[in-house]
């Protein structure tokens, strides 16, 4: 079984999959923060929620597309930047915040949205290319490798 999602094509590079790098940040927590549930902006370019009194604020890709179709696992001070100044001036405006942690992660995009779920030999399997929505997709994906076994 492949399921490397964005990694995919270091082991199958004729695959039809563009790695996307999802870069994120998490403020330290915020006195009498209001925000409460799970947003996105601007087409879904940029998702943000609160855990607890925290703000979890990822995306911005389209701000630099080409730049972003990596695997490597790096924050960078540009789209970092761009977030910061997202969550200062669209989501905490006129309220202080420190930022404790960045990170990012690598998803895997294609020509299709729909994944793949093929077997490529008798004894391989492959389940890629989830587009960004791979925590909700696994269960369903789990179902229909099983049902390839």
């Amino acid at each position: 079984m492949i399921a490397t999602n964005a990694f995919t094509r270091n082991l199958l590079p004729e695959i039809d999959l563009v790695p996307a790098r999802g870069q994120i940040l998490l403020t330290e927590p915020v006195e009498n923060l209001k925000l409460k549930g799970t947003f996105h902006y601007d087409e879904g370019f940029y998702y943000f929620r609160n855990l607890g009194n925290r703000v979890l604020l990822g995306g911005a890709r389209n701000q630099d597309f080409k730049n972003e179709e990596t695997d490597e696992l790096v924050t960078t001070v540009f789209l970092q930047n761009h977030l910061e100044n997202f969550l200062k001036t669209v989501i905490l405006p006129n309220q202080d915040f420190k930022i404790s942690n960045r990170w990012s992660g690598i998803m895997a995009m294609g020509k299709e949205k729909s994944p793949i779920i093929t077997k490529i030999s008798d004894r391989q399997i492959v389940a890629v290319r989830l587009s960004g929505m791979g925590v909700a997709l696994a269960p369903k994906i789990g179902e229909m490798v099983a049902a390839l076994v």
